[in-house]
C-alpha cells in the first residue's frame, strides 16, 4: 500500500510543457486565452495537472518521493505532498516560476506559507536553487539518503509487508526510511538557507509587502556583515531586481491568501491566477525570453513594483464562472 514517484534521472519538469502552452495561447483569440474554457491546450493542462495534484494529496495510499535529480515546478507539484520525501547529495530543488513571469503554482500556496522563518517567501519570490541540506533544514525534505542507496531503500520497501492500515504502514514505512538513512546527514557546505537564516527571518519573515523586503534587504546591506553574509544580500536584490515586478507582488498576495486555504482552495485560486497570467504580457513575455528565444532579456510591463498596484492583482483572484477548476467530485 504505496505510491512511490521517483526522480532518479536528469531532471523532472514541466518546461516543456509550458513552450506548448505559450505556443497555444499565441494562436488563439484574445477573448479565449485564459477563459478557463475547457477544449484548449492551456487551459486544459493546467486542469488536468491541478487535479492529478489534487488527487494525489487527498489519496489515503502513503506516498513515498525520491528525489535524485532536479526537481523543479509540475516535478515539485507531483511529489511535494508526500509524507515521506527523500533527497540525496544530487538533488536540487526549485520553483522558479518568477523568472518566467508566472508564480509558483501546483498548489504551493498550500505549503510555502506554512514553511517557518519566511522561507516560503524567500524561495517562492527568488526562485532559489536549494540543495538536501537546506531541504532538511527546512523540513521539505523528509529524510536524506545518499544516492548510492537508492536501490537497496527501494529493494527494501519492495520486500517489506506493509500493513492496510494507513496509520501501520505509515509507521512501517517510517521505520525502513529511517533504518536506510541511518542518522546520515547532508553536507551543509552549499547551503543557501542555513548560514543565513536569521536574515532571511528578518528581511521575509517580518515584511508586509515586496517592497518591505528590498528596504530591509538594502538596511542589511549598509550594516556589518560576513563577506559571505554581503555576498548573499547583493546576489537577493540583483535577483529581485530582474524578476517581473508583477509576479513578484502577485507571488506575494497569493502565499498570503494560501495560508488560510486548504489544498482545493489554493488550487482553485492558482487556477485562476495561471488562466489570468496567460492573458498578461508579461508571462507571455517570460516564456519567450527564458525558454523559447532563451535570450533572458524580459521587457517587463510594469517594470517597478510601484507602478503594480492591488487594483491590478484582484482580477488574478476572480471567478472564472462555470469554467473554474471544480474539483467537489473528487
Amino acid at each position: 500500500l504505496k505510491l512511490k514517484i521517483s526522480f532518479n534521472f536528469e531532471a523532472f519538469c514541466a518546461g516543456g510543457d509550458v513552450k506548448s502552452v505559450w505556443i497555444d495561447v499565441k494562436g488563439l483569440p484574445a477573448d479565449v486565452v485564459g477563459s478557463g474554457c475547457p477544449g484548449f491546450l492551456h487551459s486544459d493542462f493546467f486542469r488536468k495537472e491541478y487535479t492529478m495534484n489534487y488527487l494525489l494529496q487527498s489519496s489515503l495510499r502513503p506516498q513515498i518521493s525520491l528525489w535524485d535529480g532536479i526537481v523543479m515546478g509540475g516535478g515539485v507539484g507531483v511529489s511535494v505532498f508526500g509524507e515521506f520525501r527523500v533527497a540525496t547529495e544530487k538533488t536540487l530543488f526549485a520553483m522558479p516560476e518568477t523568472a518566467i513571469g508566472l508564480f509558483p503554482d501546483v498548489a504551493s500556496a498550500a505549503w510555502l506559507p506554512h514553511l517557518p522563518s519566511g522561507y516560503g517567501l524567500y524561495i517562492g519570490l527568488t526562485g532559489c536553487r536549494l540543495k538536501s541540506a537546506d531541504l532538511m533544514h527546512t523540513k521539505i525534505a523528509t529524510h536524506y539518503v545518499s544516492s548510492d542507496r537508492l536501490n537497496e531503500l527501494e529493494a527494501t520497501l519492495a520486500e517489506t509487508v506493509i500493513p492496510n492500515d494507513p496509520i501501520d504502514a505509515r509507521k512501517r514505512i517510517k521505520g525502513v526510511l529511517d533504518h536506510v538513512q541511518n542518522g546520515l546527514k547532508p553536507d551543509t557546505a552549499n547551503s543557501l538557507i542555513i548560514p543565513q537564516a536569521e536574515l532571511i527571518s528578518r528581511c521575509f519573515g517580518e515584511a508586509h509587502s515586496v517592497e518591505d523586503i528590498i528596504s530591509l534587504l538594502q538596511k542589511e546591506a549598509s550594516q556589518s556583515h560576513s563577506v559571505a553574509t554581503k555576498e548573499w544580500i547583493d546576489t537577493t536584490l540583483q535577483t529581485l531586481s530582474k524578476l517581473s515586478p508583477l509576479s513578484l507582488k502577485l507571488t506575494f498576495m497569493q502565499l498570503q491568501r494560501g495560508k488560510q486555504l486548504d489544498m482545493k482552495s489554493c488550487l482553485q485560486m492558482e487556477f485562476r491566477m495561471m488562466m489570468k497570467c496567460l492573458q498578461s504580457h508579461d508571462s507571455v513575455e517570460g516564456i519567450r525570453s527564458v525558454l523559447i528565444a532563451k535570450d533572458n532579456k524580459p521587457r517587463w510591463q510594469p517594470n517597478s513594483l510601484e507602478a503594480v498596484t492591488d487594483d491590478m492583482l484582484q482580477p488574478y483572484f476572480e471567478s472564472l464562472g462555470e469554467f473554474d477548476l471544480q474539483l467537489d467530485e473528487f
